[in-house]
């Protein structure tokens, strides 16, 4: 049999991590041996945040989820930054802690606070594995930091669990959701029209593209239709960028925004791929007037 932190070492391994990146601790030594029994390297940072954004990049490397280490308290504080922006930025990761046992809790203190109630604002989830179901709670975090718009998951593992013996279960392997079908009825049919009505369309990009697999998608349509793209700075690359359609990233750059929204205002069709405005500054808040017609392509609708 083995062990909760091996139960979750293998999940992620199955998953397709290879990398988990953090500073140890003596509430997650349990924890990293896991990970390296199930083939998955540890790879020492000289702070979390550091370690964060190494997870990050592994995740734009290979596609799996990054995974970030931090052990009790001031670890998991330190780690805040980094967090938020994988939340913001739509990365999925999951974030593995050590905590003191709920009976420990009770009496000792010493930089023991709620991690949950700390992250709680920029994560997803947070999951706090309990015996007996050590399986099912990393399927499900893996499952929530991929699903719709990704992000990061907290996982917090308790002292004593991490090195428990767990009866071994059915090994859930996670792959990306599979194409979505059409859309039918009057909206579709609304689309169609506007789009073969449009004088001067135009399609804004953003990070969604990128985590939806639909890059392929979006650079085909463009073509297609001759439409000029422009791209949020995460979503650079949808097209080359000495490409005659590719207007260039917006956003960010006052002095790119001054070329670029002019473009959106005279635009009569608007077509919004993978677009959030979480990645734009303020001079985006009301791009475009409230009579144009525009079309949304996303996950999860935008709130």
């Amino acid at each position: 049999m083995a062990n909760s932190a091996e139960i979750i070492g293998k999940r992620l391994y199955h998953s397709g991590c290879r990398r988990a990146f953090g500073i140890p601790g003596g509430e997650v030594l349990v924890l990293m041996e896991g990970l390296k029994k199930s083939g998955i390297d540890f790879v020492l940072t000289k702070h979390e945040n550091c370690a964060g954004f190494m997870a990050e990049g592994g995740f734009h490397a290979d596609g799996a989820p990054g995974i970030l280490v931090a052990t009790i308290g001031p670890g998991v504080a330190n780690a805040v930054n980094v967090v938020a922006n994988a939340f913001q930025d739509r990365v999925p990761m999951i974030f593995l802690t050590g905590c003191v046992d709920a009976d420990e809790a009770l009496t000792y203190t010493h930089q023991v606070f709620d991690h949950g109630e700390l992250l709680k604002s920029v994560t997803k989830s947070s999951i706090k594995v309990v015996d007996g179901a050590v399986d099912v709670s990393i399927d499900k975090a893996i499952a929530i930091a991929l699903d719709g718009q990704p992000g990061p998951v907290h996982v917090d593992l308790p002292i004593s669990l991490a090195s428990k013996s767990q009866p071994a279960s059915t090994m859930i392997v996670r792959t990306f959701p599979s194409h979505t079908a059409p859309a039918e009825g009057t909206e579709l049919e609304t689309a169609r029209q506007w789009l073969r009505e449009a004088q001067r369309p135009l399609i804004i990009a953003g990070v969604d593209v990128l985590n939806q697999n639909s890059v392929c998608v979006v650079k085909e349509f463009v073509r297609d239709f001759g439409i000029p793209l422009i791209t949020t700075y995460k979503a650079k690359g949808v097209l080359p960028e000495d490409d005659p359609l590719a207007l260039g990233g917006a956003g960010l750059s006052p002095l790119a925004d001054q070329y670029l929204l002019p473009l959106v205002r005279e635009s009569d069709l608007i077509i919004l791929a993978g677009y959030d405005p979480i990645e734009m500054r303020t001079g985006w808040r009301d791009p475009w007037d409230d009579g144009t017609r525009v079309i949304e392509f996303c996950a999860v609708p935008n709130t």
